[in-house]
């Protein structure tokens, strides 16, 4: 669905946006599928980028194990499909242009008992310039305070790039944080879902995700998209391959 001119200058003024319903059931019930059809190894997919809770078994079959996987839909037809969805391609269009790449995707699982996630920003990880990339973030499932939804800090991602300098053990891996200190907490609003929406977020935006404090699943499928005159700032021999999804590919640029 494209945006309202209303839609596009709260995204830009508050760095999220919710829009509801944009996954039918069925497209809902072959992505869970999937995820467990992954987990399982009945279908034939890289072990290596399946992410396991910590203290998960490594040689563990099951979905209840797993805590995200991610770049699946460079290896899976099913993933794949989804990130040239159409009602999310036109909300991203809205909000970036019609010269779309996929710069990548992750569909967090947070199974029963999935911890949370502290805060961060997606771009100081993503070696992509200009720093204005968008998450959309597809709920397969109810989305709520207990089972481990968003939070985010209205407004944050015009501050730009924050120090992501403080360790934070996850099991035997170590994420790097923003310092507690900050962030003010006061101003963090929950983005609670129902299955089938999707939530849009700017690369920038402070966002964290609680822990899931239920016996259900809190599944959702991230695709993150960028303008396809952005630019790789990384190594140049490290410069993946990222998929045009509508327009036009630009010389020097990604």
């Amino acid at each position: 669905m494209k945006l309202t001119e209303q839609q596009i200058h709260r995204f830009q003024r508050d760095g999220y946006l919710v829009v509801k319903q944009l996954l039918s059931p069925n497209e809902m019930g072959d992505l869970r599928q999937r995820t467990e059809d992954i987990a399982s190894g009945s279908v034939d997919f890289p072990s290596e980028k399946i992410e396991r809770e910590p203290g998960a078994p490594e040689d563990a079959l099951n979905l209840k194990y797993v805590r995200k996987i991610n770049e699946g839909s460079r290896s899976d037809p099913v993933l794949e499909a989804h990130t040239r969805h159409r009602g999310i391609l036109e909300v991203i269009e809205s909000l970036l242009g019609n010269n779309l790449k996929l710069f990548g995707d992750q569909f967090f699982i947070k199974p029963p008992g999935g911890v949370e996630k502290t805060y961060h920003q997606d771009s100081p990880y993503f070696k992509i310039d200009p720093m204005n990339l968008i998450t959309a973030w597809a709920a397969l499932d109810d989305v709520t305070l207990e089972n481990g939804c968003l939070y985010v800090v209205p407004g944050s991602h015009l501050e730009g790039a924050l120090d992501h300098s403080e360790p934070w053990q996850v099991g035997d891996r170590t994420d790097m944080q923003i310092p507690d200190s900050a962030i003010d907490r006061s101003k963090e609003i929950p983005i609670t879902l129902k299955a089938g929406d999707c939530s849009f977020h700017h690369s920038l935006i402070l966002h964290r995700s609680g822990p899931n404090n239920t016996p259900d699943f809190r599944r959702g499928y991230a695709t993150h998209f960028m303008s396809s005159q952005s630019r790789w700032i990384g190594e140049p021999n490290e410069k993946p391959n990222y998929p045009l999804l509508k327009g036009t590919e630009f010389e020097g640029c990604v």
